[in-house]
């Protein structure tokens, strides 16, 4: 079962033809049979049920004439009369009888040894009997009769043995015709409960190959549309990802073994989404490392020209909600010299300890840009020009104390300039200002900062 359940589209609904065509064949092979036998004793009973008692009934009604015209006899030959007429119709009929019951006798006899008769082939033998006796005691009374057509009269003892005989074959054939008729009843009965059981047990395994072709063909149809929902799911989410630009969900395809075409179309959409989220992957990587190369200065990890250019148009923009912000240039003091006498080596190391020093006392969303040589702007985005002068002087200060205490830098200090954006100027006003500021601060002994307002 679980075999079966296990494989391809192909084999279930194969499977389910099979079954289908074998009930249908098992139905029609049980219908053909018990036709058969439903033939076979319906033959039975008009074959020879019904020719025996026809027989019979004759026999019944001949014996009946005969009965009576024997009354009648008597009473003429009591008045001294005799009717030639009657002594004929007396052999006519006896004769008649006679080849009746030979006719009754052969049937039943022939039918038997032909094996016609399929039910209760017993009690037939045992009418067939009755008719045997029957035909003995009719010899008797033939015998009977001819003493009275000789002689003209018999004793009253014989008169009324007569009697007693033509009596006792009434009696006889009524036996004989209720012994068929209960048999033919019982055959009929029988035969309709052939049909009944029949018909109850065709409708039964028509019943049984629905409903067992109806499950079948439902649990295909489950595993269709199962199979489908989970492939048009996996298309919707990867259309989703794709239109909203989040990453791929990784399908978890480790666990499927393909049972059929489907599970096998299901199992290679996986494999695509999951090659596809490593390309995603691997792609935004790439473009992650391509904004850090367009974006952020190789050597000292702060942003670069670029990204100034960006950000300093969305603050401008953003001024127009009535956003302010700070700006501080900042230069270091002799750094020319350093790089001669130290070497460009620890003039790059100590543009590095700078711009970790800057990055640290910064708040997010302040940004340090690295304008070119040992120039930097320290942007904060969201302070005043108090606020500002008061972390330049920090900055300062950090720079003067702390930064040639690293191994193997030289002491340095820088010199900066200050100053807040004005509503409605452009980011080259702001530059400009910005430098002034800068380079009053050098002109006055650098290690300052300069503020312009």
């Amino acid at each position: 079962m679980f075999d079966w359940i296990n494989t391809s589209l192909n084999r279930k609904i194969g499977s389910i033809l099979a079954v289908s065509l074998s009930f249908l064949l098992i139905v029609i092979s049980y219908s053909i049979y018990q036709v058969r036998v439903i033939n076979n004793e319906l033959k039975e009973v008009s074959n020879v049920d019904i020719p025996l008692t026809e027989v019979i009934t004759q026999v019944e009604m001949l014996q009946l004439q005969q009965h009576l015209s024997i009354e009648r006899f008597r009473l003429l030959m009591g008045k001294s009369h005799k009717e030639q007429n009657s002594i004929e119709s007396f052999f006519s009929r006896h004769q008649t009888i006679t080849r009746l019951l030979n006719r009754a006798t052969y049937l039943v006899s022939s039918s038997l040894k032909n094996d016609v008769i399929q039910f209760k082939p017993a009690e037939y033998r045992l009418i067939l009997d009755e008719i045997n006796a029957f035909s003995d005691v009719n010899q008797n009374f033939e015998e009977l009769l001819k003493s009275l057509l000789k002689d003209g009269s018999l004793p009253e003892e014989k008169w009324q043995y007569l009697e007693a005989t033509a009596s006792n074959l009434d009696e006889n054939i009524v036996t004989i015709l209720r012994q068929i008729s209960q048999l033919t009843l019982e055959n009929t009965r029988y035969t309709e409960e052939h049909q009944r059981g029949f018909m109850l047990i065709e409708t039964g395994l028509g019943v049984c190959a629905f409903i067992l072709s109806t499950l079948l063909a439902a649990y295909v149809l489950h595993v269709i549309r199962s199979r489908i929902h989970n492939i048009h799911q996996q298309v919707e989410q990867l259309h989703t990802s794709l239109e909203q630009g989040v990453p791929i969900i990784r399908p978890d395809n480790g666990r499927l073994k393909p049972s059929d075409e489907l599970g096998e179309l299901e199992l290679d959409l996986k494999k695509m989404i999951s090659r596809l989220s490593d390309e995603m992957d691997t792609r935004k990587e790439v473009e992650q490392q391509l904004i850090v190369l367009a974006t952020k200065d190789k050597l000292t990890n702060t942003y670069n020209r670029h990204k100034w250019s960006e950000q300093i148009q969305l603050l401008i923009n953003l001024s127009e909600q009535g956003k302010t912000f700070s700006l501080i240039s900042l230069d270091v003091d002799h750094f020319k010299k350093i790089n001669d006498t130290h070497g460009h080596q620890i003039g790059d190391k100590v543009l590095q300890e700078l711009a970790g020093l800057l990055q640290k006392d910064l708040y997010q969303p302040d940004m340090v840009f690295r304008m070119g040589g040992e120039e930097f702007l320290i942007l904060l985005t969201r302070q005043t020009l108090d606020v500002a002068s008061d972390i330049a002087e920090r900055l300062r200060h950090e720079i003067e104390i702390e930064i040639h205490q690293a191994e193997g830098l030289p002491k340095f200090t820088a010199s900066m300039g200050v100053t807040e954006y004005h509503f409605g100027e452009t980011k080259d006003q702001l530059m400009t200002r910005a430098d002034e500021a800068l380079y009053h601060s050098k002109e006055n002994g650098r290690n300052r900062i300069t503020t312009v307002i």
